[in-house]
């Protein structure tokens, strides 16, 4: 039996997880209640903010410094942003508590999401042009979905 390439093991789990999740989604949509009162609500949040402030912040050093850990910080930072945005959207009360969180959502972190997604892509775009033009070669393509991995070895068609 031929062994499997590292990158198809992986795609297959993720694939495989990506169905057991969808199943599961689907579950929870018949089985949970509207309602829930949660135990720790404020460690959550707090918790949850504490990894959204480091992730910012290691972001923000990496952009200071140049560093290449910058474009998966940014990404990371987004999805904070996009996630806290929506749990406090969802998860605010009527009135006040709704038109701050929602304000706050639409004028800040979205915003500030899609920014530092579409740094993310401009500085892989580069990183790619960069590294081809130090080995002397012609980019064929900057998008994202034609361009291999570069971890992996070509294979020959």
């Amino acid at each position: 039996m031929a062994k499997k390439s590292p990158h198809i093991l992986s795609s297959l789990l993720l694939l495989s997880a990506s169905i057991i999740l969808f199943g599961w989604i689907l579950y929870l949509l018949i089985a949970l209640p509207t309602t829930y009162r949660a135990s720790h609500w404020d460690v959550a949040w707090v918790g949850f903010d504490i990894g959204m402030l480091a992730t910012l912040i290691s972001t923000s050093w990496a952009l200071w410094k140049k560093r290449q850990v910058a474009i998966p910080g940014a990404m990371v930072s987004a999805t904070f942003l996009i996630v806290d945005s929506w749990f406090d959207v969802i998860t605010s009360n009527a009135g006040n508590d709704f038109k701050i969180a929602l304000a706050t959502a639409v004028l800040v972190e979205l915003p500030g999401a899609v920014l530092l997604f579409k740094f993310s892509r401009r500085a892989v775009r580069k990183s790619i042009e960069n590294a081809h033009a130090q080995a002397g070669r012609q980019v064929a393509s900057t998008s994202l979905w034609k361009t291999p991995l570069m971890i992996f070895e070509v294979e020959k068609e």
